[in-house]
């Protein structure tokens, strides 16, 4: 929803195999414990949700049904590349991250690209979902209340323990969290002007509310 071209771009960009890297001159690094023990796990980005997975000395992931790998080099930064054919890895354009905390001890990613750095993405906690909302997974038709979303269909399902919402045909859903039994948000992305998704639980159908946009679901 928010953002989406930069989304499209990103999955487009995730078809072509790339290897553009200006600092071809660095080498790799082998990730400190402290780095491992704090990348892992669940994040909101500007993209949707994302898991990320430590497993011994490798960190990866997967996004729009491809396999990540973040390898960290000696600028600090962890590029990311994928299997190509699953055999030959290929890095992805020139874009790399690192980590930041805030002063609330949070853990974010910062995105560097063509000298722009900005957040991308938040970890976040992922809570029990509640029985009620267990018994809500499934298709949605969306149809639309107020503004000019382009929605029809909304999916609500569980990854990796966490309750996530897929909007008409995307393959990277955004994640939510349970408010209560009848409230669910999304989590936020790092962003001071993060437009969080809403979805309540109304007597007769469920409320989906973004920016300026409300659409009513109905299950399928």
């Amino acid at each position: 929803m928010k953002h989406l071209s930069l989304f499209i771009s990103l999955s487009f960009l995730l078809l072509i195999p790339l290897n553009l890297s200006a600092k071809a001159s660095l080498h790799y690094v082998n990730f400190t414990t402290e780095e491992l023990k704090n990348i892992q796990g669940h994040y909101s980005t500007v993209y949707g949700y994302l898991y990320i997975r430590v497993r011994g000395k490798q960190v990866n992931t997967r996004y729009n049904g491809k396999y990540i790998q973040l390898i960290k080099k000696s600028d600090g930064h962890f590029y990311p590349r994928y299997k190509f054919l699953w055999v030959f890895p290929i890095q992805i354009g020139n874009m790399s991250f690192s980590l930041k905390k805030t002063s609330k001890g949070k853990t974010q990613i910062i995105m560097h690209e063509k000298n722009i750095s900005r957040v991308v993405a938040q970890k976040f906690i992922a809570k029990p979902i509640p029985v009620a909302w267990k018994k809500r997974l499934g298709t949605y038709k969306a149809t639309r209340i107020k503004g000019n979303a382009n929605i029809k269909k909304v999916r609500l399902a569980i990854q990796n323990g966490v309750l996530v919402s897929f909007t008409n045909e995307l393959t990277s859903p955004y994640p939510l969290v349970a408010k209560s039994n009848t409230q669910l948000t999304s989590p936020s992305a790092g962003h001071n002007n993060d437009r969080a998704i809403k979805i309540s639980m109304t007597k007769h159908a469920i409320i989906l509310a973004f920016e300026s946009n409300k659409l009513k679901l109905i299950k399928q």
